[in-house]
């Protein structure tokens, strides 16, 4: 099974803090991240000792509708494919094996000093990307040789926002525009996969969408957390984002 945890809401509502919290290397203060791959290192810990596990990850942001490698930022334009095994996946991105929770955070900490932000009038440092950490778990029963795969997506959304407010302009406006452009079609995609299996789900309409198409339909399953802002003058953005 695949899972699937993304945060979404206007920028500055706490998207980032809620995947990373305050700290990710503070237990206390610790994000989704931090705590969603604690418990899958605690879960192999505790498996039947006749099950080998191997665990990799990506991290990459998609930027004005460019899949960019935050591990190799030099891949600025990555492609998708098709594959037998793993559905859609993004070609040349770099995947690192890692053999504990410390291994996935050095990697975080490694892609985000390359991650897409830039202040607004809303947000100091807004992300101005989607950023995706992509969790590939494989376990393999050493007696039976059964192999089965799982991936865990983590995705911190670009924000949503109204262009009047944010004062974008120039390259922060053509910005402003794929990022609502590809919410659209996130919320298109959920709309379709709630109307049941015959209906088309219109995946293709972006890259968000299509990378994220194994961990949308089929066997995944997926939390949406949602974040609002607390001042009266979001409520227009926070009634659009419930």
């Amino acid at each position: 099974i695949n899972g699937t945890i993304l945060t979404y809401g206007q920028t500055s509502s706490g998207k980032t803090f809620t995947m990373e919290g305050p700290s990710m290397w503070d237990p206390q203060h610790q994000g989704v991240i931090p705590r969603a791959v604690e418990r899958l290192f605690q879960l192999i810990a505790e498996a039947d000792v006749h099950t080998a596990f191997t665990v990799k990850v990506a991290y990459y942001e998609i930027y004005c509708e460019k899949i960019r490698d935050l591990l190799n930022p030099a891949n600025v334009n990555l492609k998708t494919r098709e594959d037998k095994d793993e559905g859609v996946v993004v070609s040349g991105v770099t995947e690192v094996y890692v053999a504990n929770k410390d291994d996935i955070m050095e990697v975080l900490e490694t892609g985000k000093r390359f991650r897409a932000s830039a202040p607004t009038l809303m947000n100091a440092e807004s992300s101005r990307s989607h950023s995706i950490l992509s969790i590939h778990v494989t376990q393999r029963n050493e007696i039976s040789q059964r192999v089965r795969r799982g991936k865990l997506v983590l995705v911190d959304l670009a924000g949503s926002e109204k262009v009047s407010k944010t004062g974008a302009a120039g390259l922060r406006l053509e910005e402003a525009k794929n990022i609502n452009r590809s919410l659209t079609s996130l919320g298109m995609v959920i709309t379709a996969l709630t109307e049941g299996p015959h209906h088309h789900v219109p995946y293709r309409d972006s890259k968000l969408t299509r990378v994220l198409q194994e961990s949308l339909g089929g066997n995944s399953k997926t939390c949406l957390i949602i974040c609002c802002a607390p001042e009266p003058r979001h409520a227009p953005e926070t009634i659009s984002t419930l």
